[in-house]
């Protein structure tokens, strides 16, 4: 991992340049932006690499992925599983506990790596509240971003123990990580009929759920089967 302790003027306009193509920054002023990028630091990290070691994170700063992808691992007690939640270009990690001032339950189970060589931005979740309490602007933004994911959630709760739910459910089995390329993927779909008998609804549900997954850019086709683009939302609709 390497790191620049100080950053210039240059390359803050630079680090404000890159917030700006994070959706709940878009469209801040470029003095909201700039104050962003002064308590940013951006860190370079190979493939493996560990960003946060088990029971290091405090919530002291959070990331936004520039380039590349970050794994997050959580250790579930109950189950003695690893959970993993994929954290990938132009996303961020622990953004909502840093506005919160909130460490989530789990993150003394957390883990965070980079999955392949990525470039991450790291803020500093303090001064960014301080930010957040002087820029109008900025919190305006923020109320936005965080109702549009709420609204979504939202959405996919009212769903229940629906037909859509248990179609991603069964697709859910026949997903594996394809050994060579680390990519989540359905080598071999099944046909509408079986995963409809599978889920136990019908045949129509089945067909626009899958529909539905390559619409919103979740999985993408890979004949004969289903590459999965971003498997936390996946592993969120399945659940």
């Amino acid at each position: 991992m390497s790191a620049t302790p100080l950053a210039t003027e240059t390359e803050i306009d630079g680090l404000a340049a890159a917030l700006a193509t994070a959706a709940p920054f878009a469209d801040l002023p470029q003095p909201v932006l700039k104050a962003i990028g002064d308590i940013s630091l951006e860190r370079v990290f190979t493939a493996g690499e560990t960003i946060v070691s088990l029971g290091q994170y405090d919530g002291g700063e959070f990331y936004f992925v520039l380039r590349g992808k970050l794994k997050a691992a959580f250790a579930d007690e109950a189950t003695r599983a690893m959970l993993i939640e994929e954290v990938s270009q132009g996303r961020f990690f622990g953004l909502a506990d840093a506005v919160a001032e909130t460490a989530s339950g789990t993150a003394e189970r957390l883990t965070l790596t980079a999955e392949m060589d990525s470039t991450v931005l790291s803020i500093e979740s303090a001064p960014f509240r301080s930010i957040v309490a002087q820029r109008p602007s900025l919190t305006r933004a923020l109320m936005h971003y965080f109702a549009r994911a709420l609204s979504a959630y939202g959405f996919r709760e009212t769903q229940g123990d629906s037909p859509v739910r248990r179609v991603f459910a069964a697709l859910m089995e026949h997903i594996e990580r394809d050994a060579i390329t680390g990519a989540w993927r359905i080598a071999r779909m099944p046909k509408h009929r079986e995963l409809a008998e599978q889920a136990g609804t019908d045949e129509s549900v089945a067909a626009t759920a899958v529909a539905q997954l390559i619409q919103d850019g979740v999985a993408s086709r890979d004949y004969p089967g289903l590459i999965i683009a971003d498997m936390a939302e996946f592993s969120r609709l399945a659940n």
